[in-house]
């Protein structure tokens, strides 16, 4: 709003600059006696009011310029000006009709002549330009209180005009005409500006609750990644440490019978140890890069399944279909996460013998997990369990969809389909 107020204040400013320049070339047109005929004799025999009606507005013109007034009227300044900007016109329209015809010849030095009048129709015109001005930085009914302020100093400007004598048959003739275009022109200015004003609010309650399904969905997202961090400390450097105690004390109690037994369990244990010291590196290394990032999303796929077929002994298959596409991050690291999370339900729930992961470029890109597990019923089945919702809610955050086709002990192929990829 502050940049649209600002905009009508330069455009009152222009207007009366517009008319402080033609007020200033008549004079000087005068002054040097360019004028090919003397002044109308409306012009000598003025009423008094033609110069009561002309002071307004130099006050007003005078009144926008003001430095630092804008700034120390604040919100009040704009309405003023307006106000005072209607007034000032709609009284010099007035002059126009107390010196009818009033008009004079330039004659240039090339010897050409320019022909200046004072006609009404232009003094309307300027009464026009604030009133539109309310309508486009206060709206509707902005437009109204413009319009209806300016009907009303152009009845009394009539008044005024009969009193001293003037053409008032001709501006009452054309007083509905005028009346029309100062309500026309501005409420349909203040029609689009409450329209465009809707838009930005309607926009702004969107961007605002896109604000908070983004911070929802972060927090969601920051929620499931520390759940699976703890599972996987659970299932690497937790698992090796309570299998470590288990064999230490079965060391300790050979001790005291069986010393050969007992050296032999502590080869294991120290075997088991180092096992779960890799395993314990690993994880920290997935957790300080990001192997898509590094590797290309088909790379780190391959990968995932080779260290996922080394962890869980099941045999696991690698297969890439079609040109690879650049992907921009958002997109790359999601399927991979997809991936992880659907080997990771593979492990823990199907009971499998062999995995195969696919990914296939074309039309988009589709991502399949498949196993020959034990699979389940869909219909009896919790659509929560084995990390569904959180597959569907990576999908649907990169325009994918989810598709799980299983039946009981047939298996379960997962498969994720992103039809428009986001290209780098």
């Amino acid at each position: 709003m502050n940049n649209i107020v600002r905009n009508a204040i330069r455009v009152l400013r222009g207007l009366f600059a517009f008319r402080a320049f033609i007020a200033a070339f008549v004079v000087l047109m005068l002054a040097v006696h360019w004028s090919a005929t003397p002044p109308p004799e409306s012009f000598r025999h003025a009423s008094p009011l033609s110069a009561v009606f002309l002071l307004p507005t130099l006050f007003t013109g005078i009144l926008v310029f003001v430095p630092g007034l804008e700034r120390r009227a604040g919100r009040f300044y704009l309405p003023v000006a307006l106000a005072l900007s209607i007034l000032s016109f709609s009284l010099e329209l007035g002059v126009a009709y107390l010196n009818p015809g009033a008009r004079f010849h330039v004659a240039l030095p090339s010897g050409q002549e320019i022909s200046l009048f004072w006609a009404s129709t232009e003094m309307i015109l300027l009464v026009l330009v604030p009133c539109m001005l309310a309508g486009a930085v206060y709206g509707v009914r902005g437009a109204l209180r413009a319009a209806t302020f300016a009907t009303a100093v152009h009845l009394v400007v009539g008044f005024g005009v009969g009193i001293a004598g003037g053409e008032v048959h001709s501006f009452l003739i054309l007083l509905p005409l005028r009346v029309a275009v100062l309500y026309a022109f501005p409420l349909i200015t203040g029609y689009l500006a409450d329209t465009r004003l809707r838009e930005h609010v309607a926009l702004e309650e969107a961007n605002r609750r896109l604000r908070g399904y983004a911070a929802t969905v972060e927090n969601l997202a920051t929620s499931r990644e520390r759940v699976r961090l703890a599972r996987t400390i659970h299932d690497t450097l937790a698992h090796s440490l309570s299998a470590l105690v288990v064999q230490l004390e079965a060391v300790d109690t050979l001790l005291g019978t069986d010393l050969g037994a007992a050296r032999a369990q502590f080869d294991r244990v120290r075997q088991h140890a180092r096992f779960g010291l890799d395993e314990a590196r690993q994880a920290i290394s997935d957790l300080r890069s990001s192997p898509v990032e590094e590797l290309g999303l088909g790379p780190a796929l391959e990968q995932l399944a080779e260290h996922f077929g080394q962890r869980s002994g099941l045999h696991t298959e690698w297969v890439l279909q079609g040109t690879p596409t650049p992907l921009l991050p958002a997109q790359a690291n999601a399927v991979y996460q997809i991936a992880e999370e659907a080997l990771d339900n593979v492990e823990r729930h199907a009971a499998a013998a062999h995995v195969m992961v696919r990914l296939n470029y074309a039309n988009g890109i589709t991502l399949e997990v498949e196993d020959d597990g034990q699979g389940f019923d869909p219909a009896t089945i919790d659509p929560r369990r084995f990390g569904l919702v959180g597959i569907r809610e990576r999908a649907s955050l990169v325009d994918g969809h989810v598709t799980v086709n299983t039946a009981p002990n047939q298996g379960t192929r997962l498969t994720v389909h992103i039809a428009e990829l986001w290209e780098s």
